[in-house]
């Protein structure tokens, strides 16, 4: 409370003034932003939590009708749009469907590279292949026929190595090799004797680690090596 005082020839006046603050008006409902600021709800709504508060908020918005209304509408578009089936039928031909899947071997249709089977290591997540002991200069036979698309040396790790190209998209990989007998390009069968087991590249000690492929995709050697 202020007290002010005028005076005037003859007269004297005294007034009590009381000055408050004006606040900014908060927006018109139509003005206000469908996602307010903390601050523009805490002003609006004094009481409740404040997830409280901005429901009241969003129920108390003229505009929230709207929103709704055109969400569902895009929503609903949208879904008009997308496609119903993965499998795509040519166009002017019949009974033609193009279909992409991949059918991974399990038939146990191939045989063990080494004549004394021993297993050093199994397959699991981190050691994607098969280690198969013996000793030094044991010789070393494709798992089934076909053609050497590599010989030579890996940086990797493998050390020594030869992979195989084979039918059904399935490749075979010998590492560790003390010996290399094949040559790029030439075409083996399970007679052909394509190396010398060894311990090159890294390698704690003298066996051959064997990996079988399909399309891409790690197989469990012993899912597909016949007794």
């Amino acid at each position: 409370m202020r007290k002010i005082r005028i005076e005037l020839p003859k007269y004297r006046l005294q007034l009590d003034v009381k000055l408050v603050k004006r606040r900014k008006p908060l927006l018109a409902l139509s003005e206000e932003p469908i996602i307010p600021k903390p601050s523009v709800v805490r002003k609006k709504y004094r009481k409740g939590t404040f997830a409280g508060r901005l429901a009241r908020y969003l129920a108390d918005h003229r505009n929230i009708g709207k929103v709704f209304a055109v969400s569902f509408v895009a929503i609903s578009t949208s879904a008009a749009f997308i496609p119903q089936t993965t499998n795509v039928q040519a166009q002017g031909a019949e009974n033609v469907v193009i279909e992409s899947q991949t059918n991974l071997m399990t038939e146990k249709s191939m045989i063990y590279p080494v004549a004394k089977i021993k297993i050093n290591q199994d397959y699991y997540i981190f050691h994607k292949g098969l280690d198969l002991g013996g000793g030094l200069g044991t010789s070393i036979r494709p798992i089934m026929s076909g053609v050497v698309a590599y010989a030579g040396w890996d940086r990797s790790g493998y050390g020594n190595l030869v992979i195989l190209e084979h039918k059904s998209g399935i490749d075979s990989y010998y590492a560790h090799l003390s010996k290399i007998n094949v040559k790029t390009g030439q075409s083996v069968d399970t007679n052909t004797e394509i190396g010398k087991m060894g311990a090159t590249g890294r390698a704690s000690g003298v066996h051959l680690h064997l990996e079988v492929h399909q399309n891409g995709v790690s197989l469990n050697p012993l899912t597909v090596l016949s007794k």
